[in-house]
């Protein structure tokens, strides 16, 4: 067997590894929460804060109103209690009495806009809840499934890793040094086949005799354009 089919041997099966390494990577990445999960959660959050700033407001107000519907109960017990009452002061209180139920008609109209303002809010926080339970369940589908991949990559790298030694163990130091350099250099392709006189590493014709020099693998032949080692079928 040739030295470049060897090292072209070597580097699919290295690409293997590399895509095997490069998926485990990935699966890890999505084992972690995904955005999705995140931003959904956030939304029910923010939904939920909504919520209690509303019923806060809510709250408030109706205990304004009712603080408000006492006073004027109050003020107009005196006011016909038939104590005895000048007319100015008697004025004053009607006026006090009539200010105090404009006052009492706006914040109930207030209070009953603040009812709304709640209910929507618990109709928002709902279905941001829904969104949140149906993304999690999903998320969590997604994690048996990643952790079956993850497992059945992981023996597919060991099945590949353990060849490795066999194929490596075949090919000259020197030579092997050479390749691992190049891969480390080119994106892991140090390794380029040649067909019909094109570099298939980069694209360009090769010349007749960098062809026959790579076809007689007396040394290891780079292409001139992208400088990997050249392997003719």
């Amino acid at each position: 067997m040739g030295r470049t089919l060897q090292l072209y041997q070597l580097q699919s099966l290295d690409r293997k590894i590399d895509d095997a390494n490069q998926k485990l990577v990935d699966i890890v990445a999505k084992l972690n929460e995904d955005q999705a999960l995140v931003k959904a959660r956030t939304v029910a959050e923010a939904a939920e804060q909504n919520l209690r700033k509303a019923q806060a407001a809510m709250q408030d107000l109706d205990l304004e109103v009712k603080s408000l519907a006492d006073k004027i109960s109050n003020e107009e017990k005196v006011l016909y209690s038939g104590k005895v009452l000048n007319a100015k002061e008697a004025a004053n209180l009607q006026d006090e009495v009539a200010s105090l139920k404009r006052r009492h008609a706006e914040l109930e109209e207030r209070l009953l806009e603040a009812m709304l303002e709640v209910e929507d809010a618990e109709t928002s926080l709902n279905g941001r809840r829904e969104e949140f339970v149906r993304t999690e369940a999903n998320w969590t589908s997604n994690q048996e499934v990643l952790h079956q991949t993850q497992t059945a990559v992981e023996t597919t790298l060991g099945e590949l890793q353990e060849r490795r030694p066999a194929v490596t163990g075949t090919i000259d130091n020197e030579v092997l040094e050479k390749y691992e350099s190049l891969r480390a250099k080119k994106a892991g392709r140090a390794v380029a086949l040649v067909k019909a006189g094109v570099c298939q590493g980069c694209g360009m014709t090769l010349s007749n005799s960098r062809v026959q020099r790579a076809r007689a693998e007396a040394e290891l032949t780079y292409c001139s354009t992208c400088g990997r080692i050249l392997y003719v079928p």
